[in-house]
């Protein structure tokens, strides 16, 4: 009797499945941030002017269907060009707001509008996208560079923090949670890191399919790998990516032009580096002629002058915020050429906290300081 009474409520389900069908619930897909792309605009010109210079903009940048940002005008300053998108730029105030349907909201740009809710927002949007976007990149070319030197990548992350002289990066610099796996965290959570994406005969474009933040948009303008170059005519470093800049710092130089001229590239960097009278300050980067290194100093008045035996020397602040923002392999070009215009991207400080194995005990450096 207890066999008949299962065979029953079997039948019973099936014939009521096939009466009912259920409907087939799906998680939401994940919802993505716009992305927002910052340009400069004359705060000279009328609204008219701006709208038409802003379908010509439109029209030149020929957005992919479906990839259109939400393009935010900000009122131009000093080393910012117009009509340019300006990716790493913290705006203090804003011009207008051109949505991806065509329309456009005007502010006054001599106006921070701190109490406007909505260019709050943006302001906001924005600087959480330029730190995403930032971080993005700082990863993206320290996997770029391990590649290049091991032809392949790290199973996780935290292949990129070995002791020196694997120190691509100090941390993995994203404030979520840090996984094993190929995936780190799902869409909306955090850091996508999927090694098996990449591409060799395409290395640094497939890294937008190797590694992702969770929600935010991939940058509407080409990024490429962090580069370096100092410019000895006006004693200027520019950090780039491709043709926009992400930081720029002040330098001193060799004497009687002692800082050699060329490309080379990072080889080693070193934590607290040691030298025979401390002149190294707190970090240095070695240059591939390893004679020379981009380190700190503890000669601050140095800076802006010629001085050195033809190192380049950098504020130790700033050359920490560079030993966090680079990995050996990154490219740096020496130059009496001028500087762009544009070299004031503004951006709030970053930093890694440096660790104890990146550190080289017991060897004393002989750079050309």
């Amino acid at each position: 009797m207890r066999y008949i009474i299962r065979i029953l409520s079997i039948l019973m389900v099936f014939f009521y499945f096939q009466l009912f069908p259920q409907q087939k619930v799906e998680a939401p897909p994940g919802q993505q941030e716009p992305f927002y792309e910052v340009i400069g605009v004359p705060v000279n010109h009328t609204q008219e002017q701006w709208r038409e210079q802003l379908r010509r903009y439109i029209k030149w940048r020929a957005y992919p269907e479906g990839k259109e940002p939400i393009i935010i005008g900000v009122p131009q300053v000093p080393y910012i060009p117009t009509y340019i998108p300006l990716p790493f730029y913290q705006p203090d105030s804003l011009s207008f707001i051109a949505y991806r349907n065509g329309d456009i909201t005007f502010f006054d740009p001599n106006c921070a509008c701190n109490d406007n809710v909505e260019v709050n927002r943006i302001k906001n949007q924005i600087a959480l996208q330029r730190a995403g976007m930032e971080k993005l990149l700082i990863v993206r070319s320290a996997l770029y560079h391990y590649y290049l030197e091991h032809k392949k990548l790290p199973e996780t992350l935290d292949g990129l923090t070995g002791p020196y002289p694997s120190n691509y990066l100090s941390q993995i610099p994203f404030s979520v949670p840090i996984h094993g796996g190929t995936s780190l965290a799902l869409e909306n959570t955090g850091i996508i890191y999927q090694p098996k994406r990449l591409q060799s005969a395409q290395v640094w474009k497939s890294m937008s399919e190797v590694l992702r933040i969770g929600g935010m948009a991939e940058p509407s303008m080409a990024i490429e790998p962090l580069e370096i170059t100092v410019y000895e005519s006006s004693f200027l470093m520019l950090v780039t990516s491709g043709a926009y800049p992400v930081r720029s710092y002040e330098v001193g130089l060799g004497a009687e032009q002692r800082t050699p001229t060329g490309i080379y590239s990072i080889k080693r960097k070193i934590n607290q580096p040691i030298s025979q009278s401390g002149v190294y300050g707190t970090r240095g980067l070695v240059l591939s002629i390893t004679d020379y290194a981009i380190h700190g100093t503890n000669m601050p008045s140095s800076i802006g002058r010629a001085v050195s035996k033809g190192c380049i020397r950098l504020h130790n602040n700033q050359v920490e915020e560079l030993f966090s923002m680079v990995s050996p392999g990154t490219k740096v070009t020496i130059t009496n050429d001028a500087p762009p215009n544009y070299r004031h991207p503004n951006a709030p400080p970053f930093y890694l906290k440096a660790r104890k194995d990146e550190e080289t005990p017991g060897i004393v450096y002989h750079w050309k300081h």
